[in-house]
């Protein structure tokens, strides 16, 4: 999810809005009646431009492509994809949540950008409902009301599993970096800490702060240099392009301690901001690109539409997954209708996604999913593993 430079998510993040389906009262293709096909309409507010549209750009992508693969292959459900561009504005994009209610659309996609909660209420006093998209803050989806959800892993589970393999790895002290910005760097450096004491127990000997959006990050470095004790392994939600800036100052520092992080550097960013630097981190992410996986023939699939290949390394993928998962309820449901929808929505139970085998919490709205590992070898992104942690800190 992205923050004010640039991007995500990834990670990420901050919200928006989302996925429609169309259908309000007596319109008969939202009902299903008859063995009528149902036509899905999902809205989605969408930073397309400005400095969010790294991260939205890549999910209206795979949201769109779902839209056309689903039609293609015909089925009981058709979908529409309905667009507007926020410019990552907040009044702008309360403005277009507005008119895509107007235009009866009440299944929506939150944006990565800011005014997340605001509009998750606007559409939920709107009779609509609205996923956070590529929004993974647990504290979104609860601050936006009962008609709020996720299909991608809160930043609960995405930091336990951090946690996790900095315990494998025989860590017992961590130095965390935070932001008190946005939910994402403010939340997720306690859900680490907190998962790494229950675990481990591992101890934070130090922790600062950093302004996202910034580029000098040298008084921060030097609080790291200067730690006592020096901790075992650094731990920040800092995301791109910040991160790699991070990185380099910290490594021509001379610290070498591993570095762990979350999805907001599931990018080619990453190494473009942080070069030979980004070498041995280890981050959380929702899928990876290996052989075998699903996520390999949807790239291809995907290359063949768009004519290029994903932007991002997931956010394609998330926008894929929030179509299909719509579709499944609405199958389900038999209906597009706003509240049969959120109903079916709530109960998906191992449905098959991209970015992982997907079950629905009711009570908490998130589902349960496993974490994908990613190892930086030099600039290469590498799978290191797939986890489901052992222990999850509670995201309330």
């Amino acid at each position: 999810m992205k923050r004010r430079p640039i991007v995500v998510l990834g990670a990420a993040v901050t919200l928006a809005l989302a996925v429609v389906a169309a259908g309000c009262g007596g319109d008969e293709s939202a009902s299903g009646g008859d063995g009528e096909k149902l036509t899905l309409r999902i809205g989605f507010s969408a930073a397309l431009s400005g400095a969010y549209a790294a991260y939205d750009v890549p999910l209206l992508n795979g949201m769109e492509f779902a839209a056309q693969e689903i039609n293609a292959a015909g089925g009981d459900v058709t979908v529409e994809i309905v667009s507007k561009d926020n410019k990552g504005d907040q009044t702008q994009t309360l403005t277009t949540a507005q008119e895509l209610l107007d235009e009866e659309v009440t299944i929506q996609v939150m944006t990565t950008a800011d005014a997340g909660p605001a509009v998750a209420q606007l559409v939920s006093e709107a009779g609509g409902i609205i996923s956070v998209g590529g929004n993974t803050a647990p504290s979104i989806v609860r601050d936006g009301g009962e008609r709020t959800f996720a299909f991608v892993f809160g930043d609960n589970q995405q930091a336990s599993a951090g946690a996790e393999h900095a315990c494998d790895k025989g860590y017992k002290s961590v130095y965390m970096l935070g932001s008190p910005e946005i939910p994402y760097t403010k939340d997720m450096t306690g859900f680490f800490a907190d998962a790494f004491a229950e675990i481990c127990g591992g101890e934070v000997v130090g922790e600062d702060t950093f302004k996202i959006g910034q580029t000098e990050f040298g008084p921060a470095v030097t609080k790291i240099q200067n730690a006592s004790p020096a901790p075992d392994v650094i731990f920040s939600p800092i995301f791109v392009p910040d991160s790699g800036a991070f990185l380099k100052q910290l490594r021509s520092a001379g610290v070498e301690a591993p570095f762990i992080s979350t999805d907001g550097n599931d990018s080619s960013l990453f190494v473009d901001s942080g070069g030979s630097a980004v070498d041995g981190t280890v981050y959380s992410t929702h899928g990876f690109n290996s052989p075998g996986d699903p996520i390999e023939d949807f790239i291809a699939a995907y290359t063949e539409w768009k004519g290029d290949p994903p932007e991002s390394n997931t956010f394609e993928a998330i926008g894929r997954d929030n179509v299909y998962a719509f579709v499944e309820a609405a199958k389900a449901a038999g209906s597009t209708e706003a509240d049969a929808l959120l109903e079916a929505v709530l109960a998906l139970t191992d449905l098959p996604l991209l970015t992982g085998t997907t079950s629905m919490n009711a009570e908490t709205r998130m589902p349960d999913k496993e974490v994908t590992l990613v190892l930086m070898k030099g600039t290469e992104f590498t799978l290191l593993e797939k986890i489901t942690p052992s222990y999850i800190a509670p995201a309330g």
